[in-house]
């Protein structure tokens, strides 16, 4: 069924809305702009040295520091919160025009804020809180009073825009951030593309060509291009970690319900039972990661959201030789050669570096994989069909082939498949613990992808994310080195079908050419036992600072 006039109307409408926002004197001329599109193999950092938008100060702003210290300087009052808004506005402007990453721009209100917050410093003698006049992005399923959250859905432009916050929202502002943008989402947010029918393609500042990952498909490109500096994403198959390794930025998934969840634009079934989505920080450094999440709990969330969990956050001594597990591959999802060099050279420099580094035998990646594809479908109403239909939205080509119940051979779905759900966790889970208990590991270091970013709607199931949502396990990614056509000559067997194939199962491979990916960040993945939040993210900075 094709989107009717009133439908394409509204589509129209809000494009038109989105671009008016920008000011004129942010925009970028047309001999720049023209070579914007998914198939150009260009590098958005090279257009964004073309532009003369940004002073040198401003440059300086968004490029040197990290969230910390901008905090730390903000505090002092050596910048205020209107230079630090109007630097990162003006780069996320850019960064829209190179990117497509927005869905909700509000520029004007966040320098009215930043006014504000620098008036309050002057008054008070001391900051709001501790994110003080930063800035800070979030994904578009946040709701913010005042702005739309479409999710993509061209149904849900019918929706009014939101009446109050998400709860973590009212936890950023209490803080003293400053909102200034929302970022886009794929079509359903099931899969780790960046492309919806009412916004289109997000890009990928390192090559437009590749995706940007999802489903925080926005919050990666806009905090890989640094037009955000610390950005909320939101995960549950790796839709912080998977754009996170994409563009080659720091994102933390935090144990379920630790960071406040509540209050999101609702796009699944109340009541959902099966693998729970986490919210969590994208940013340019480890201890960012760790500066967001002690702060966020530290305001005690629970005493707002009643969905969050009162787990008070946790000060851990930082290990001086920690004890890590490492798990390199799983032959039914092979790693492609960028990746595999990573982790044994990650491997290599924790060991000469002191650190304990264990190879381990994991359970296999399948059967983690296939119980949490086993939760996906037990909506037995497919909510998200029923909001593309509304619409008259077609599916897009990368959600038509995630066909879920096919991929497990199952027509139906009954009550005894939640028992299984839950069995096969229980079972998988123990598993996982023998591993920890065996070796006293303090983290795994593992991939969280078989690849780099790959060329749009080439990315597949995550395999190497969804098993440790499926077991609720707090796990960062840590951007290191990148992909090299002349090192990574490698081929790995078993590779033979592209995404699109009507065969497709969920041990087959994605094609991907060295040369298409060639510069492409590369990663690891740091995984650690549920609740572990602390540790992992200690460990997190303490890996960090060894490879990087």
């Amino acid at each position: 069924m094709p989107i009717t006039k009133e439908w394409q109307a509204l589509i129209d409408q809000k494009l038109n809305d989105r671009a008016s926002r920008i000011f004129p004197a942010w925009r970028l001329p047309h001999d720049l702009t023209e070579h914007v599109r998914p198939d150009a193999s260009v590098s958005a950092f090279e257009l964004l040295r073309k532009t003369t938008i940004l002073s040198s100060k401003e440059i300086e702003i968004t490029e040197t520091y990290s969230a910390e210290n901008l905090i730390r300087i903000l505090a002092t009052r050596e910048i205020t919160s209107m230079e630090v808004t109007t630097a990162f506005c003006k780069r996320t402007a850019i960064a829209q025009q190179l990117t497509n990453c927005l869905t909700e721009i509000f520029f004007e209100q966040a320098l009215q804020r930043a006014k504000e917050l620098d008036e309050y410093i002057v008054k008070k003698g001391r900051p709001m809180g501790p994110f003080h006049g930063l800035p800070i992005s979030l994904k578009d399923s946040f709701m913010v009073e005042g702005q739309a959250a479409t999710l993509g859905f061209i149904s849900f432009l019918k929706k009014p825009n939101a009446t109050k916050n998400s709860f973590l929202v009212d936890i950023l502002l209490e803080g003293g951030a400053v909102l200034y943008a929302k970022t886009n989402v794929p079509q359903t947010l099931f899969t780790c593309e960046s492309y919806n029918r009412l916004f289109g393609t997000t890009m990928n500042p390192h090559n437009l060509s590749l995706t940007a990952g999802g489903s925080s498909s926005g919050e990666g490109a806009l905090i890989g291009i640094r037009g955000s500096i610390l950005g909320v994403g939101a995960d549950m198959g790796g839709s912080i970690r998977v754009p996170s390794l994409c563009n080659g930025t720091y994102g933390f998934k935090p144990t379920a319900n630790r960071v406040p969840f509540g209050g999101q634009q609702d796009f699944i079934r109340k009541g959902w039972p099966g693998v729970l989505p986490a919210a969590g920080p994208l940013a340019h450094y480890a201890s960012d990661l760790t500066f967001f999440v002690r702060s966020v709990l530290l305001a005690k969330p629970w005493l707002k959201d009643s969905t969050a969990l009162a787990v008070p956050w946790r000060e851990v001594p930082k290990k001086a030789r920690l004890t890590i597990g490492v798990f390199l591959n799983d032959p039914m999802f092979p790693v492609f050669p960028p990746i595999s060099r990573a982790l044994q050279s990650a491997a290599d420099k924790l060991k000469k570096a002191g650190h304990e580094v264990i190879p381990v035998n994991a359970p296999p990646i399948l059967t983690g994989v296939t119980g949490a594809v086993r939760s996906f479908i037990l909506d037995t109403e497919d909510t998200v069909s029923k909001y593309l239909a509304e619409a008259g939205e077609e599916p897009v080509e990368c959600v038509r082939q995630m066909n879920l119940a096919a991929l497990l051979g199952q027509s139906g779905v009954s009550l005894d498949d939640m028992w299984r759900f839950v069995a096969e966790r229980e079972d998988y889970r123990e598993d996982w613990g023998k591993i920890w208990r065996e070796n006293q590991i303090d983290v795994l270091l593992c991939p969280g992808s078989r690849g780099t970013a790959v060329p749009h709607d080439k990315y597949g199931i995550p395999v190497y994310t969804l098993l440790w949502n499926f077991l609720d396990f707090p796990a960062s990614v840590i951007p290191y080195e990148r992909a090299n056509k002349a090192l990574d000559t490698e081929v790995i067997d078993g590779c033979k079908l592209p995404y699109y194939d009507p065969t497709l199962t969920l041990t087959d491979c994605i094609l991907v050419n060295i040369d298409e990916v060639d510069g492409a960040p590369c990663h690891v993945q740091i995984v650690g036992w549920q609740f572990q939040d602390e540790e992992v993210l200690s460990a997190t900075e303490t890996i960090a600072d060894v490879l990087n």
